[in-house]
């Protein structure tokens, strides 16, 4: 990231490094047992927040709250390592960082507000669910918690309440999505569905369900009797648009996405869905390549996933010098001295035009296969098919 800005700002990496150090102020707060809360910040910079643990002698930065998984993570280690007091510190930390979900939907936001509170005085299986509901919601982080399934299942059985079985409820529900147990999953967002038929949340659990039971009948249904009392809900929309990506009906999800449009309900997000999807069917045309360029527009020309995937349109056109240039700028935007695997799905598309397929099918070859569920629209889908064709495989 060093280097990257020293280009942008036209400075020797050494002379920003001084100037950066030169002006970081810190506070601190708390002691070894309890940890410590940490503030730092830098020129031209807002304060940065740390949670910071000492072990084995020397200090490390446990997280700064942004990735809730991190402190999920570090909560469960410091319980089982003996640390429950410093444990109990970073949940209160990061409850003063997360706010409870607001709005129509009574079960959008954040899973952590339902089982922690600062200063909360549960024991220890209060601990392993409030840390369970900072790593839950993270796809890839989540399978790290499947031997607590037991545990909250057998917790969301003989809740004593209402709102206690909807949070175990929400809870173990996240997890089965992320470790793709499509029936057990099933059982549990029915329940959800039932008490809450409206909510967004509730739909999508059910629906996730469906999909990694390849019920497509059961999800449609729903979605259908749905959409028939509200044909213009966005969200269903999109609802369906992940249905048919999950099907492989790439056609119908530009059709879907082409609705909000239509409607001019389409977000940056729904352009850029409209115009990556065509590159799994091959059907690039002119409506891709302007639904590409509008989410870019949209994004500012800053978003990396929108000028990703404009680049990536523009590389199956055989606009190669174009493609490289929003590829380059993309990696600027999220600050990459070297290429992640969406920029080498990228320069995989740009060999192939020139038809060097030894350096194509080496630059998808570096496209990682993610942790967790692998979604069907996913760059590493997108780089298999072209390895497959390319006889990578």
């Amino acid at each position: 990231m060093l280097h990257v800005l020293a280009t942008q700002s036209g400075l020797p990496a050494n002379v920003l490094l001084d100037l950066i150090a030169g002006n970081l102020k810190f506070t601190a707060e708390g002691d070894d047992k309890a940890g410590y809360k940490v503030s730092v910040q830098s020129l031209g910079s807002k304060a940065q927040q740390y949670f910071v643990s000492k072990e084995d002698g020397t200090y490390k930065v446990v997280t700064d709250g942004k990735e809730y998984s991190e402190a999920g993570n570090e909560a469960l280690y410091l319980l089982h390592a003996g640390k429950e007091s410093e444990a109990r510190s970073l949940l209160d930390w990061m409850r003063d960082h997360v706010r409870k979900g607001g709005g129509d939907d009574p079960l959008e936001g954040p899973l952590l507000p339902r089982f922690w509170t600062v200063r909360d005085s549960g024991g220890q299986e209060a601990i392993e669910l409030a840390a369970a509901s900072l790593i839950a919601t993270t796809p890839s982080a989540a399978p790290n918690i499947k031997g607590l399934i037991p545990t909250i299942h057998a917790a969301w059985e003989k809740a004593g309440s209402d709102q206690r079985r909807l949070d175990l409820g929400l809870l173990l529900a996240s997890i089965l999505s992320a470790v793709q147990d499509g029936p057990a999953l099933k059982t549990v967002s029915s329940e959800i569905l039932a008490k809450y038929p409206d909510s967004y949340v509730a739909i999508d659990l059910a629906g996730i369900a469906d999909g990694l039971l390849k019920d497509w009948s059961d999800w449609k249904q729903m979605l259908d009797a749905h959409l028939v009392k509200h044909p213009d809900d966005e969200f269903l929309l999109r609802f369906k648009v992940k249905l048919a990506q999950a099907q492989g009906d790439f056609v119908l999800a530009r059709a879907t996405e082409q609705l909000l449009i239509d409607k001019a309900k389409a977000s940056a997000g729904d352009y850029n869905n409209y115009a990556w999807t065509s590159l799994f069917d091959g059907k690039v045309d002119a409506e891709s390549v302007k639904a590409a360029q509008q989410a870019n527009m949209l994004g500012k020309n800053s978003s990396f996933a929108e000028m990703h995937t404009l680049a990536c349109i523009y590389a199956y056109q055989g606009k190669t010098s174009e493609a490289r240039e929003l590829l380059l700028k993309a990696m600027t935007t999220v600050n990459l001295s070297e290429p992640n695997s969406e920029i080498w799905y990228g320069f995989g598309s740009i060999y192939e035009q020139y038809g060097v397929n030894d350096a194509a099918i080496e630059a998808y070859q570096k496209v990682n296969k993610p942790e967790g569920p692998i979604a069907p629209t996913g760059t590493y889908v997108l780089a298999q098919m072209r390895l497959k064709t390319l006889g990578g495989q």
